[in-house]
């Protein structure tokens, strides 16, 4: 948290110290916990001894385990009593804790303490991570401009030595999210690039993979998934690597959500099934709305869509203007009015709504417009929120809001229109199952698909192998090759080779136009 002071009762005891935070910075939790046994053993000091106690908490913090290390910080502070110095380091240790777990006037009481304590006593720690944490606290009740100068203020530093890295990194992170919530995604990019630099060239290597989870959370908003996937998988990686494992539900959430709209089912569930095998307490902590997405974007069942999207919002009940909400606000209160749910609708809706008006962002306005058109039938403010979400990157909330148009479009034409920008948007991303239900909706919005009362016309069936009339079918369906070569028995090159013949005879160039030309056929 700061270079160590002497402590009394033991020599050697304040090189270990420095050993056992150094551990910590890297992600070496079990190095970490041999120096801390040590110290426990030999220290008598009680201040000593509440910094590492609170050392043990932080390591539970970035484990995921949250209850477990507010009750370390607890014991730290007993020890450490009016000492006012070491007080505002737990503290601001421990604010984090309370942004983690949802907590905000919590982190802001502990994060004020620690600046204060920390401008008293000249302990710097305290004072730039407890304006981190007062970033992430303003952050989340939507004061954007409040976050971004405190995340400005926390990253104007540059000083070297033990302990930096560990705030600098963590506020460019704060920088990025303040940045991305006022839709700045380049500026956003930029700042998170620097905190991962930060972190892996000057030694906080224990938290990049949160870093590197929220960086695939960026990528994921902008429609950048090739990258995102790649992010996801090495937070992964890293937080098995130090048991950093706090990261690990926005990380699989983010993955996961990317693999079910691309239709590869197994893959996202296998990820949502480890995130909650793994789920640290049943309250779980910041990133977990993103597993429940996941669940949203893989199941087939209505029920459990509509379950999974009330579960993401109500985890983020507590940061009501984080990022997520924007993803998936509008297809839940579009869920909840065709459900009957009309309460449910009015609540999220009015959050929104007030959500829109603190942040004042393009991004939110068009949000709460998409919300009030599927909660009042106002079709303006659908147009009006579109209009907005192309303008800020953030493409799968629009190509959502194009298909929520179609459904309600009186006019033929504007239904195709809006149909046909959906296609092109979940193409770009990708999203093969939701490409193929677009295109199949094109076909019948053209008024060329077959009555279902006479026998339908065999189009272009006829020119087809019987093993391309299988894999085509699949495809339609949204399948990914791997999934069609696995339910046929057959390799995913045999797959690709007959979609390509396929596609050649028919006259089309891709899964999306032959998803189009035969939805509907038998």
């Amino acid at each position: 948290m700061s270079e160590p002071s002497p402590a009394a009762g033991a020599a050697g005891t304040p090189d270990l110290e420095m050993e056992m935070w150094l551990a910590v910075e890297a992600g070496d939790f079990d190095r970490a916990f041999a120096s801390v046994t040590r110290l426990l053993m030999v220290s008598r000091d009680p201040l000593q001894r509440g910094r590492v106690e609170a050392v043990i908490g932080l390591m539970m913090q970035r484990s995921g385990l949250i209850a477990d290390a507010d009750s370390q910080f607890a014991r730290a502070l007993a020890l450490i009593g009016d000492a006012g110095a070491e007080r505002g380091m737990v503290l601001a240790a421990s604010s984090i804790s309370g942004v983690l777990a949802g907590d905000l006037d919590r982190a802001e009481r502990e994060a004020l303490e620690s600046i204060e304590l920390g401008l008293a006593h000249g302990v710097d720690f305290a004072v730039r991570q407890g304006r981190t944490t007062m970033a992430a606290v303003h952050l989340g009740r939507g004061r954007l401009d409040r976050a971004l100068a405190c995340a400005v203020e926390a990253t104007s530093y540059d000083d070297d030595g033990i302990g930096q890295a560990e705030y600098r990194s963590t506020a460019h992170i704060l920088l990025a999210m303040s940045l991305a919530e006022l839709d700045r995604m380049d500026e956003a990019h930029a700042a998170i690039a620097e905190g991962v630099r930060i972190a892996e060239e000057e030694g906080d290597t224990g938290q990049v993979a949160w870093y590197l989870a929220s960086q695939a959370l960026l990528h994921f908003l902008d429609g950048h998934w090739d990258e995102a996937r790649d992010e996801a998988a090495r937070s992964l990686a890293g937080a098995d690597r130090t048991g950093a494992f706090a990261s690990r539900p926005l990380a699989s959430g983010v993955a996961a959500c990317i693999e079910g709209l691309r239709g590869n089912v197994a893959v996202a569930r296998g990820l949502v099934a480890a995130a909650r095998t793994h789920r640290l307490g049943p309250g779980g902590g910041l990133g977990e709305e993103w597993v429940a997405l996941a669940v949203a974007a893989t199941t087939m069942d209505a029920d459990e869509r509509y379950d999974a999207l009330c579960e993401a919002w109500f985890r983020l009940r507590g940061t009501p203007s984080y990022l997520a909400w924007k993803v998936f606000a509008h297809p839940l209160v579009v869920l909840a009015v065709h459900r009957g749910d009309r309460a449910l609708a009015e609540a999220v809706s009015e959050r929104v709504v007030a959500a829109a008006e603190t942040a004042g962002t393009a991004s939110a306005r068009a949000t709460a417009l998409c919300c009030r058109a599927a909660l009042t039938g106002d079709q303006q403010a659908l147009v009006e929120g579109l209009d907005l979400l192309r303008t800020v990157g953030r493409p799968l909330p629009l190509a959502f809001g194009c298909v929520a148009a179609a459904r309600t479009a009186t006019d033929p034409s504007r239904r195709i229109e809006a149909l046909r920008e959906a296609a092109v948007v979940f193409h770009a991303l990708g999203a093969t199952t939701w490409s193929a239900q677009v295109a199949r909706s094109m076909f019948r919005a053209s008024g060329t698909a077959p009555d279902p009362g006479f026998a339908p016309d065999p189009g272009p069936w006829h020119l087809l192998t019987a093993g391309e009339c299988r894999v085509v079918a699949l495809a339609v369906e949204g399948l990914t090759n791997p999934l069609i070569a696995a339910r046929l028995g057959v390799s995913p090159r045999t797959v690709q080779s007959q979609l390509a013949s396929a596609c050649r005879k028919c006259g089309v160039s891709g899964r999306v136009q032959l998803a189009g030309l035969f939805a509907g056929q038998p």
